[in-house]
Parts: structure tokens; sequence; C-alpha cells
């Protein structure tokens, strides 16, 4: 990805590694790419015929020796057939964005539903982590970042736009917790990235911020469109406006880590936004600690930047503006 000189070329490398991917007994691979199709009429364009032909040579096969989440998924994929979903669809609840997303709701929770009162615990090998050999198929890039060691993967169960996953120094087998070289790294790989890709931003959750996999990772995005959390009318981005919950930016990497080393001896759990030379720092309840409304399949960086994605259509008319900004503040901290 980062050998990527324009952003043209890497819409090119992404879609032919999805193609690449697709083997006739490689039901995960088959989800993954599924998932990813629905993000724009590019991508459905792509990759329809060649989904449709693993589809139907798939529905022939036993798939019993796959993983059990893809067997779950692909049943509920065999019942409805894969030309009823349809790609992702936006509807504005100003100043916030619901997004319809149907096959989201077929991600496995792993843990991200439980309840976690620590940001920092030990890094189990026998739990889902990256450097599982059945993944090496789903590696976009990897190599040398500046002297970082850095693996970037297809996000499975993308939800925001040309969704990536990295991972720094993963033969390290990091847990999901900061150190102050990585988030250098990052926010000064977010800004280089930028330049070349418009719109390019990198996120973290922390656990207890709906961190799903204890292995440290990023997700990448390219998202040309300011996220909600970027709109000018914020305190946090010198308007005259609250946003519903704590919402800190710096524009320097030091001065962001001086806020997550507090969070960090608070035990306080947070989400992080790096965009072009700016990071979003957003501290907030631990997972679990707070009711969430039917229609929030959980909240991390992207609905705490102010995007929900939503797996059912039935929410996207009862659901107002005044309900995402009351969800929001029932999530704030009293960090400030």
């Amino acid at each position: 990805m980062f050998s990527t000189l324009t952003l043209p070329q890497f819409k090119a490398d992404f879609i032919q590694g999805l193609k690449d991917m697709l083997t006739p007994d490689g039901l995960g691979a088959f989800i993954l790419v599924l998932a990813n199709s629905m993000q724009d009429q590019e991508l459905h364009r792509a990759l329809q015929s060649v989904l449709q032909e693993s589809f139907l040579d798939l529905c022939q096969r036993d798939v019993s020796q796959a993983p059990e989440d893809d067997q779950v998924v692909f049943v509920a994929l065999k019942e409805s057939g894969i030309d009823a979903l349809s790609q992702w669809q936006t509807f504005e609840k100003s100043p916030w964005e619901l997004i319809y997303n149907p096959l989201r709701a077929l991600r496995p929770a792993r843990s991200a539903q439980q309840i976690i009162e620590q940001i920092r615990q030990p890094f189990d090998v026998n739990k889902f982590h990256f450097n599982k050999p059945f993944l090496k198929p789903e590696i976009l890039w990897e190599g040398d970042y500046q002297g970082l060691a850095v693996r970037v993967l297809y996000n499975k169960f993308p939800f925001a736009p040309w969704h990536l996953l990295l991972v720094p120094e993963p033969e390290k087998q990091h847990p999901q917790y900061l150190t102050q070289t990585i988030h250098q790294s990052m926010m000064q790989l977010a800004n280089q990235q930028a330049e070349i890709f418009t719109g390019f931003g990198l996120a973290f959750n922390s656990l207890g911020a709906y961190a799903s996999i204890n292995q440290l990772h990023f997700q990448g995005f390219i998202r040309e469109q300011a996220l909600p959390i970027e709109n000018p009318v914020w305190h946090h981005n010198g308007g005259d406006q609250a946003y519903p919950l704590d919402c800190i930016r710096c524009s320097s990497s030091d001065e962001a880590w001086q806020y997550i080393e507090q969070f960090h001896e608070n035990n306080r759990a947070y989400n992080l936004l790096y965009r072009a030379n700016h990071c979003y720092l957003l501290p907030r309840q631990f997972q679990g600690k707070v009711d969430l409304a039917d229609w929030a399949q959980g909240i991390a960086w992207h609905e705490l930047c102010g995007v929900f994605t939503l797996s059912t259509r039935e929410h996207i008319e009862k659901i107002s503006a005044e309900h995402i900004t009351q969800q929001l503040q029932s999530l704030k901290s009293d960090y400030i």
C-alpha cells in the first residue's frame, strides 16, 4: 500500500487483490470479497460476476471444515441469496449520518460484546489474532514503513470506504495498548498518506471502546468527505457548538500523547481518529456500562465520529438526529 503512488493505482490494486483472493473452497475469502463489493458501484461492478460464480460453486461444496463463524454467515447468505443484498446506502440525519449495510449484521461479535473494565490485557495467542495462518490471503500489503514493520489486511466486514486493518510489528504480538512510538508513527503515516490519498485516515479503539481483537491494530480508510466530527461548528474545531461528548483535537503527536498517557494512567477507555495534521481524542465510558439503543450495534470510533451503521432498514425512519445525539451523550465520561 505505502509503495503505491496514486489513488487510482491503489484502488486497482485493492480490487485485484480481492479477485485474487477467491478460490473454489475459500468460504472466508468469499465473505470478505462480498462484503467489500457492497461499498459502492465501482467495487460492485468490478466484482459482481466473479462473486456470482464463486457463490454458485460454494453452494455445491461441503463447507463443514470452514470456521464456524463463516459457516453461520454462509447459511444466512444461502437463505437470502447474494442478489438480495444492496450496496451501502447513506442517510443524512444532520449533523449525523446513518449507513445501511445489511451484511455487517452477520459479523461475529468477538470481544466487542464483552464487558471490559481494563484497557490493558495480555495478548492471548489462543484467541483470534492477525497472525493466524488462514488470514494470509487477506493481506493486501506487508513491508517496512520508515523502519516499522507493518501488515495491511482487508477488513472482512468493512463499514468505512476502502476499509483496511493496519497491524504494526505483527510478529511481536503487541496487545491492543498504544505506545508512544507507535502512536507517533501512525500520526506521521496518516499525515503522509493523506498527501497521496485525499481523505485518508486512521482510527484506533482501545480495549473497552469496542476493540474486538486484542492485538495492536488500527483501521485505515479513504473518505474524502469530512466526517461529522470534523464539522467546523464544533468547539474542538473552533466553532460555537458543543459536541455530545468530550473531544480533544491535537495538531501534534506529542500533545496528543500527553492526553493518551493520562487515559492509560486512569484506565480510561478511548477512541482516536487520525486525519491529516490532526488527532481527535475521545475518552468515553467503557463498553457494557451504558445501555445502547436497539439500532446501535456497538459504538466504536466510527460512531463516536458521527456515523452509525444499521443492518435493518426499519430503523432508518424512526431514528432522529436527537436520538443519535442522546446516545452519544450517554457515553460521556466527565473527563473534561
